[in-house]
């Protein structure tokens, strides 16, 4: 008895060692204010209270097909600065991203069979070292317990939704996606969810809708972090 209770104390010295060490090397500071936190955290209270839940949308695919969209806020600080990290190659935020994605909507409650990322075109995925919308996916997968599936490919390098005029947007990815060669029996009937960092006017996510509509699965939705209301 006295030498297990040796052995708790010790491994409990060596953790709160080891806590102190991480500290010292990697302070913890939150993402958006940088304010230094005693614990590890995103973000900082006052930022984590400043983010305005929203409630999910319905979007228009087709005149038969419409899919829920689920995101944790508009797209305002604090979150802003995680989605725009990925400019800078900041894979650390989308991995963030997953976890408040996770925490903060209602993805977790829903039915997932598949998490489906919004591919990027292979020239920008060269030139960003990784996809963002992928990062998430994975962090979503692992909480959820489910698999990331790639269906989709991006054949065309379009611009960025956010750099054209609203009335261009639904142009610019129209034809964007195919799908890839897959057993598409493996998807009848199982719930499938895409990913995306950023849904503007949903015309990104409506396009790859209509790519998967032909698997007939169960039900399509969309989880992102942030939504432009």
């Amino acid at each position: 008895m006295h030498q297990e209770l040796v052995q708790r104390v010790t491994k409990k010295i060596s953790q709160l060692y080891i806590g102190v060490i991480d500290h010292i090397i990697a302070p913890p500071f939150c993402a958006s204010c940088k304010k230094f936190l005693t614990e590890r955290m995103i973000f900082c209270l006052d930022c984590y209270d400043s983010i305005q839940p929203i409630v999910s949308v319905q979007l228009q695919v087709t005149k038969l097909h419409a899919i829920s969209v689920m995101a944790i806020a508009d797209y305002q600080e604090p979150l802003k600065s995680l989605i725009l990290a990925k400019a800078w190659g900041d894979i650390i935020a989308a991995d963030q991203l997953g976890h408040l994605m996770w925490d903060m909507t209602y993805f977790k409650h829903m039915p997932c069979d598949y998490l489906v990322p919004i591919p990027l075109h292979w020239m920008r995925s060269i030139k960003r070292g990784y996809n963002q919308a992928e990062e998430i996916a994975r962090v979503l997968a692992h909480k959820k317990n489910v698999e990331v599936a790639p269906l989709l490919a991006r054949v065309k390098n379009t611009p960025f939704q956010s750099s054209l005029a609203f009335d261009k947007r639904l142009g610019n990815v129209k034809d964007a996606f195919v799908l890839k060669n897959i057993d598409s029996e493996k998807y009848r009937d199982k719930h499938i969810v895409l990913v995306d960092d950023l849904m503007t006017t949903g015309s990104t996510l409506a396009s790859a809708t209509k790519i998967l509509l032909p698997l007939k699965p169960a039900s399509i939705t969309a989880v992102v972090a942030c939504r432009v209301c």
